[in-house]
């Protein structure tokens, strides 16, 4: 009776470690990445869908730009030219949209939106699609 309560408490407390040991480094792993210095990147939501129909295809044109990145490394002056060096590609300047936070990997978890205009395209017509511009 004895030997079975000391391997039951000895179990327990083996558990009890171990599980001590996956939250430690489950905190060693958050801080780690947190603190790694990943670059910016435009994000690209189907990259590594086979069955997308864009797979391993270059883009032709673009209206949006989605660019993660760490808010700790990167400042708004160079996610505003790797969007102007993207949107010029396609003949269009990038024009700021919105931030957005949590949406990509932990490593760089802020994404900044740009739209891609085009030279006579404003703000206003991305608003207002059904709008048309008089003659």
């Amino acid at each position: 009776m004895f030997n079975e309560l000391r391997t039951a408490i000895d179990a327990a407390m083996y558990t009890f470690s171990l599980n001590k040991l996956l939250i430690l480094f489950g905190f060693m792993v958050v801080a780690l990445t947190a603190c790694s210095r990943q670059e910016p990147y435009i994000f690209k939501a189907e990259e590594f869908n086979r069955n997308s129909n864009n797979f391993a295809k270059e883009l032709e044109d673009r209206t949006t730009v989605e660019i993660c990145y760490n808010k700790r490394h990167t400042s708004p002056k160079i996610l505003s030219q790797i969007a102007t060096d993207e949107c010029r590609r396609f003949g269009k300047r990038a024009h700021f949209s919105n931030s957005k936070t949590l949406e990509c990997s932990i490593s760089a978890p802020a994404m900044a939106q740009f739209w891609c205009l085009g030279p006579d395209e404003t703000i206003e017509d991305l608003l207002n699609p059904k709008k048309s511009k008089p003659l």
